[in-house]
């Protein structure tokens, strides 16, 4: 099996929290008020793109495709790592929506020693939040949302930790570190706590 753009790439040891779940999780909300909290370096994987693209995601995704876009995403993924490797900054990185969910993803940042945090949210949670929402490509109706949600579940599940995100980012955020699932020292990652899986 070929291995994907984002299966290549940086192995770092700065501290590196990842949060992942479909559109309209809170990633963005949640992941900066946990970093403001923790005093880490916050990245939103979304945002950097638009920055390093020099247009909107749904922009690429009309000029270019879906497979540039994945292959875009990915190259910023591991320069995102990169940065928090070289600086060593630990960080709270919010992934795309989708990020999570292409080949290899979950596999590399494992290897590469990155706890990921799910925030599951549910379905009508996240489909009464994107209903407000402007730029999101994949959004067209419910229908599709709903089989869009239903395809990348099992990839969302792979994750480290699941938190439940239908609370208020504040909640949420208390509920990650009342669990202990971020440290705060800025030691090796392979420090974090031991693994628990997401409920079935």
């Amino acid at each position: 099996m070929n291995q994907t753009p984002i299966a290549r790439g940086v192995q770092p040891r700065t501290q590196v929290v990842c949060l992942a779940g479909f559109m309209g999780a809170g990633k963005s909300t949640v992941g900066s008020r946990l970093a403001r909290q923790l005093g880490w370096h916050f990245v939103d994987l979304d945002e950097r793109i638009e920055e390093a693209a020099g247009i909107t995601i749904p922009q690429f995704f009309e000029r270019h495709g879906e497979p540039a876009f994945r292959q875009f995403e990915a190259e910023q993924l591991r320069a995102a790592l990169g940065r928090a490797a070289e600086f060593k900054e630990p960080t709270i990185l919010a992934l795309g929506g989708g990020t999570y969910a292409q080949p290899g993803a979950p596999e590399f940042l494992r290897n590469a020693g990155i706890p990921v945090i799910w925030l599951d949210t549910p379905i009508h949670v996240l489909l009464s939040r994107c209903m407000t929402m402007t730029g999101r490509p994949l959004f067209r109706d419910e229908a599709t949302f709903r089989a869009l949600h239903a395809q990348r579940l099992p990839s969302y599940q792979l994750a480290d930790f699941r938190v439940d995100g239908s609370g208020d980012s504040a909640a949420v955020v208390a509920e990650i570190l009342r669990r202990g699932l971020v440290g705060t020292q800025t030691g090796d990652t392979e420090s974090h706590l031991a693994v628990e899986k997401p409920q079935s």
